[in-house]
């Protein structure tokens, strides 16, 4: 039974395990969807960040255009766009900053100081591209300003134009020649716009600062900065292929509470219905589970099957071993009240010598009799009655067995455990019986006992004689209960049978090795 459990167990999962992982794949679910909220922000920012570069870098060179054209000039010198440009490098891509873990700054400081005499080149071109900006806020929903190289808005979408924004982190290192973005709280009055609303609803606002280059010297910046989309948003935007995961989702969910479900109610279902078939009587086994079940379900339908198998067994026993009592005792009972009829019916009449044959005949049957009952309850006590396992002293309890039998007895105990954890009463007389056993069919011939341990840790206790050994036939049935060849010296046919019951008690094994030279029989224990 051990090794089937073990391999139901390599085939299925432990319901504690399966309820563990279904429990918590539900608690997953929040973390997952606060994960992905917060991924979606992160993108949001991210997309609007490179959003701005590029639309800054169109601005700056739109305003640096118009503001070459102001001083007179065609074009920067070859090879310069800014300071770290080398003569070979092709490409200057501008990478995003606000990527991975960022902080979230206050609104940006309103300027406190503004050009006095807005004029020259710088503001002429701002001028200049003041549409383009009016026209990429309609469509984009940025708002843009242009700085010179002292930080001055010379062109705006907005507000601030002339203000000096070189207070600002962002513009101070833009002015210096490295670009910069920062992401700050959206602070406004106005309600946030519906869903549907071509307007952004986030809660973040991404300002970034380019610097605007000309022959490798800054000539100004581009301050630009644009809402970013909240998570809502995205989910609104994106309902479509949210509500197929959603319904792919519902589905696998309630496939999942199927799977579960069949799993732990279709084979109780199966041991259910077959444990009422036994309890109405009828016969059959518990049907055992196929398939994916869990390891506690096959150890029930094992341990329900093993115990219909054992009860099955032992109502078969019982029979059986009802009807051998019957018919054992009804010939010395049928021998006895003979006996006894005929003494009350011839009474003083019948001679002396024949009164004492019935009498004897009595006494006889009744000392059977009494032998069959004493072996029956040692029988029942060895097979029903806990072990209660005492430690017992090999080397002495062989000794006192060898001297009570009729026989001489040569001890073997070289190979033998000095201690032996078992029930002593048991131990006793299943070697007794079988020391007995040899002593009368060994014609007088002196036993051997020899006890030796195993390599599985078990003890043996060989019992050899030197008689004719044992039939072929009887071979099949001598550990059957009240079979004995003896049955008019007094035998009872349980000595072999309670040996065997001892054997069994103890997971152990009795042994028959028999030939014309004798008979050695070795209970394992």
């Amino acid at each position: 039974m051990g090794e089937k459990i073990k391999h139901a167990q390599t085939r299925s999962l432990s319901s504690r395990w399966l309820l563990l992982t279904v429990n918590g794949l539900v608690l997953l679910i929040p973390i997952l969807a606060l994960l992905g909220l917060k991924f979606t922000q992160v993108q949001s920012v991210r997309e609007t960040e490179v959003k701005l570069i590029a639309e800054s870098v169109l601005i700056a060179e739109a305003w640096r255009g118009h503001w070459l054209e102001a001083q007179g000039k065609q074009s920067d010198k070859p090879g310069r766009i800014r300071p770290d440009h080398a003569k070979d490098e092709r490409y200057h891509p501008i990478n995003p900053m606000l990527e991975g873990d960022w902080e979230v700054s206050g609104p940006a400081a309103d300027p406190t100081r503004y050009a006095e005499d807005p004029q020259g080149p710088a503001w002429r071109a701002g001028k200049s591209i003041k549409p383009l900006l009016d026209r990429a806020k309609i469509f984009n929903l940025t708002a843009a300003r242009v700085l010179n190289a002292e930080g001055a808005v010379v062109a705006s979408t907005g507000l601030w134009w002339g203000a000096y924004l070189n207070h600002l982190p962002e513009v101070k290192a833009a002015l210096a020649g490295r670009y910069q973005a920062v992401a700050r709280h959206r602070v406004s009055d106005e309600p946030k716009p519906a869903f549907s609303s071509i307007s952004l609803r986030g809660d973040i606002r991404v300002f970034t600062a380019l610097p605007i280059f000309s022959d490798g010297e800054v000539v100004g910046a581009v301050w630009m900065s644009r809402t970013s989309m909240d998570p809502l948003k995205a989910a609104w935007f994106a309902r479509r292929p949210l509500s197929t995961a959603f319904v792919v989702s519902l589905f696998l969910t309630l496939l999942v509470s199927l799977l579960l479900s069949r799993l732990f109610t279709r084979p109780l279902r199966a041991i259910t219905k077959s444990a009422d078939a036994i309890a109405r009587g009828e016969s059959g086994r518990v049907e055992k589970p196929k398939g994916l079940v869990p390891t506690e379900i096959h150890s029930l339908a094992e341990a329900l099957d093993t115990m219909t198998r054992q009860l099955s067994d032992r109502a078969e026993y019982i029979s059986d071993f009802a009807a051998n009592v019957s018919h054992e005792l009804k010939s010395p009972i049928t021998s006895i009240q003979g006996a006894a009829e005929l003494l009350r019916e011839e009474g003083t009449d019948m001679p002396a010598e024949q009164r004492e044959r019935f009498l004897a005949n009595i006494l006889a049957d009744a000392s059977r009799m009494e032998r069959l009952v004493v072996r029956l309850l040692e029988l029942a006590r060895i097979q029903s009655a806990p072990e209660n396992a005492a430690s017992v002293d090999i080397n002495t309890m062989c000794h006192r067995l060898a001297e009570a039998t009729e026989v001489d007895v040569e001890l073997d105990l070289t190979q033998a455990p000095e201690k032996l954890s078992i029930n002593p009463d048991h131990l006793e007389g299943a070697l007794r019986n079988l020391l007995d056993n040899a002593a009368r069919h060994g014609g007088g011939q002196a036993v051997k006992l020899k006890v030796s341990s195993e390599a599985d840790g078990r003890v043996a206790f060989a019992v050899s004689d030197l008689g004719p050994g044992i039939s072929p036939a009887n071979q099949k049935r001598i550990f059957d209960r009240f079979f004995t060849t003896e049955r008019d010296r007094g035998g009872t046919g349980l000595g072999l049978a309670i040996v065997q019951a001892v054997a069994r008690t103890r997971s152990g094994d009795v042994r028959l090795d028999t030939g014309p030279e004798g008979s050695t029989f070795t209970l394992l224990v």
